[in-house]
């Protein structure tokens, strides 16, 4: 009673193969199915209906792995009320909707003829000649025990195969191995449901190429097969058929979203030839020629987008095999194989992670330092009518148009010491600084404010992704962009509203957290609700809102920022890395921290000590403020009142950050810090608004390498020689493990207004989760 004989891939006897397991087809009579195991990632359409005919025979083509439905009821000659059927070796049939006729022992495979009828078929190997399988039905009368009466069906049996890199299997199997796995964002009970088990693609934005490539030359490119088809993703496709089949057939690839993306493959594989862009913009399809009986071809993608409003960074490819044998009638579709893709998203990396890189403006090698401006369009410093905290006179209009201008024969500007403190900084933490080109179209301060540096991964490669929103508009030459390594990706986005503040620079990105019981494991984005210029509409530029949605991963919280001078996140919120519970603090500006230690001091007898007492003169009078003591800022009560008003603000955002980010009391730490208000006039509207900016240098705009924090120094007032701000910072962060290191310079984080992180961006270590294990 067996046997399958896997060398002449047949079968005999009672015993039948299917997808590794035995059959019998005695066994089956009464349940009258076998039960088929559907291939994953093909998209079953409609099966089509051959109806068999006496009259002429049929010919089909049959891919393993598909079934083919044959109506015996149809076509069947008048007056037959039962049949019988029977195949060829490679083929397996199944009869359904009818039941048997037992009138004749003899012949135990005899079904009724009855409406419902019909014959699945299945291929079990491919066919060694064209239409050399087969499935014959002989219908019978009533009491007709032989019949004449017989339909044929022709049956090409193919291997049509199309596989895919996955992924999840493997960090499947990797995960179980681990105890303390790290997943989400998902919900803790249901972690193994949520990951994406699929195939990844990265997006081509290496430096050295133009995001998104240039359309002209795209069929001309060809591809190092040994240099960069590596880093891609690839398909197989394999096919066995009999010798001649792709005479009268085709195969034809078509994509989703074919100018998201690129298709790369070998027309002749005969012939060494390189690998072409088959299918992309301009070319949404190819036929794929020069196909053999037996043939095993390669193909290679990678995305040229990353996901956006736009595009939900799934693309799919559909492999269509087609009947070409009568050129007079629309070809009919034989099989469908898709294989869906997902492009690996954009990810921030939080001030938590180690850094690798330091990026420093050119400008700082030139002193003094040129002022930030607020506008792109401004000529000079914007005025601002403080409140409080400045003097009384007016600042100066107008800046000198070259940095050169400011030389040592001009006094009231000193030269600034930024850079020393700086590099001092970094050669503790031995982290790599890197100044960027001079750039003559950009803004001084355009690698802290409008570039973001993340990363893209996917499991064969993760690499850096500079985000690049520049202010002006159709900057043809990007200087910095040019200079970097090809392993580095640069991505240039287009601004929407070109005087809108609002910069990827400008972005903040929380730690892993876990909220109600859902963990992100690449953390939240913080964006700024608000900010001048744009007064009437208070959103963060839309295009770059849009692209953060987009990524599906680091869900965005939105905070009121408008408030503040730029409606910058980073002026009133940091988060910096702790030895004990998540990880991490949450540090937020306090004016009332502020307040009471310096009515502490005052108690103690300090009240005469002043703020900014250590700050030159001619630098206080350019950056607008003044010095004043413990016991006249107590006794200011406008300023009081302007720091109540920004207490509230940020009451408001930590009621948000605490519920959004799952956190509680204990996760945040208030640091010690005053504001002042002034009216400035948007550029926009031309109306003044109020706004807040900082009373001394911002404390929380520090550098965050690791456990070293370069905090920006606050020129409090001196107790006993010590700076009393300085020592309850200190007081507040070394006991989690941290090393405070004050910037010794006023000047550099102070000119106009703008702090340190407008001049320098930092390149940290990816994150250690793998975003493709829990995105859906």
């Amino acid at each position: 009673m067996t046997s399958w004989d896997e060398d002449t891939d047949s079968w005999h006897g009672d015993l039948v193969s299917w997808q590794g397991r035995l059959f019998s087809w005695r066994s089956n009579l009464n349940s009258r199915q076998v039960s088929i195991k559907k291939p994953e990632r093909v998209k079953e359409f409609p099966r089509k209906i051959f109806p068999i005919s006496v009259e002429h025979t049929l010919k089909a083509v049959c891919p393993l792995g598909t079934t083919l439905l044959v109506d015996v009821v149809g076509l069947a000659p008048e007056g037959y009320k039962t049949f019988e059927a029977s195949s060829s070796d490679g083929i397996l049939f199944n009869v359904e909707g009818t039941k048997f006729n037992f009138s004749f022992p003899e012949h135990p495979c005899r079904w009724y003829l009855q409406p419902s009828c019909k014959i699945l078929l299945t291929a079990l190997a491919p066919s060694s000649m064209m239409f050399s399988d087969w499935i014959r039905v002989t219908y019978f009368k009533s009491g007709e025990e032989h019949s004449n009466c017989v339909a044929m069906m022709n049956i090409t049996c193919i291997s049509f195969s199309l596989t895919v890199e996955m992924y999840g299997d493997k960090e499947n199997q990797k995960r179980r191995k681990m105890n303390n796995e790290v997943q989400g964002p998902f919900r803790v009970e249901e972690k193994a449901q949520f990951s994406w088990k699929g195939p990844i693609m990265l997006v081509n934005c290496k430096s050295k190429n133009t995001y998104p490539p240039e359309t002209d030359n795209y069929t001309e490119e060809i591809l190092d097969k040994d240099k960069v088809i590596h880093r891609m993703s690839k398909m197989i496709l394999k096919i066995h058929s009999p010798i001649g089949f792709f005479n009268i057939h085709q195969l034809i690839i078509n994509c989703s979203h074919p100018d998201r993306v690129r298709l790369f493959g070998i027309e002749r594989p005969t012939i060494k030839t390189s690998y072409k862009m088959i299918l992309g913009p301009n070319k949404p399809c190819h036929t794929v020629t020069y196909l053999r009986n037996s043939e095993k071809r390669e193909f290679y993608v990678e995305a040229l987008s990353f996901p956006d409003a736009d595009f939900s960074g799934m693309v799919s490819f559909t492999f269509s095999l087609l009947d070409h044998s009568n050129e007079d009638v629309l070809e009919p579709l034989i099989q469908n194989s898709r294989v869906d893709f997902r492009v690996a998203p954009w990810i921030m990396t939080p001030s938590t992670q180690p850094a690798k890189a330091i990026y420093m403006t050119s400008k700082l090698r030139n002193q003094p330092l040129r002022p930030w401006r607020f506008w792109r369009n401004t000529k000079g410093m914007l005025p601002i009518k403080w409140l409080t905290g400045s003097l009384e006179s007016e600042p100066e209009s107008e800046l000198e148009p070259e940095p050169e201008s400011r030389t040592k024969s001009n006094k009231s500007i000193p030269w600034s010491r930024y850079l020393n403190t700086i590099l001092d900084y970094i050669y503790k933490t031995r982290i790599e600084l890197i100044f960027c080109p001079k750039d003559e179209v950009r803004l001084d301060t355009w690698i802290g404010n409008e570039v973001a540096i993340g990363y893209t991964q996917s499991p064969q490669q993760c690499f850096p992704v500079f985000l690049d929103l520049p202010w002006s508009k159709k900057i043809k030459d990007f200087v910095f962009k040019n200079t970097l390594p090809s392993s580095l990706g640069y991505v240039i986005r287009e601004r929407e509203d070109d005087d809108n503040l609002d910069a990827s620079g400008f972005l903040e990105v929380s730690p892993p957290v876990t909220v109600h019981g859902i963990f992100y494991p690449l953390g939240r984005i913080l964006i700024g609700d608000g900010s001048l210029p744009r007064e009437n509409i208070t959103e963060v530029n839309q295009n770059l809102r849009k692209f953060i949605y987009a990524q599906n991963l680091q869900e965005p919280l939105e905070l009121f920022s408008e408030w503040l001078l730029e409606g910058n996140v980073k002026g009133f919120l940091a988060f910096v890395p702790a030895n004990d519970r998540k990880g991490f603090r949450l540090l937020l500006a306090s004016p009332s921290a502020c307040y009471q230690l310096f009515r502490m001091e005052q108690k103690f007898g300090h009240g005469n000590a002043c703020v900014l007492d250590t700050v030159d003169e001619s630098i206080l009078h350019y950056a607008e403020r003044v010095k004043m003591s413990i016991d006249e800022i107590l006794a200011d009560k406008s300023l009081q009142r302007q720091n109540d008003y920004v207490e509230t603000c940020i009451a408001w955002n930590r009621r948000v950050l605490k519920k959004e980010l799952g956190l509680s009391e204990r996760d945040i730490i208030d640091i010690p810090q005053l504001f002042r208000l002034g009216w400035v006039k948007d550029p926009s509207t031309e109306k003044e608004v109020l706004r807040a900016a900082h009373f001394f240098p911002n404390m929380l705009n520090m550098i965050v390498l690791e456990s070293f924090l370069g905090i920006p120094k606050p020129y409090g007032p001196l107790i006993q020689g010590v700076c009393c701000v300085e020592k309850k910072v200190r007081s507040l962060l070394e006991p989690l493990g941290l090393n405070c290191f004050f910037t010794d310079e006023f000047f550099g984080h102070q000119e106009d207004l703008g702090d340190a992180y407008y001049w320098i961006n930092i390149h940290r270590k990816p994150l250690p989760f793998q975003w493709w294990t829990w995105i859906i």
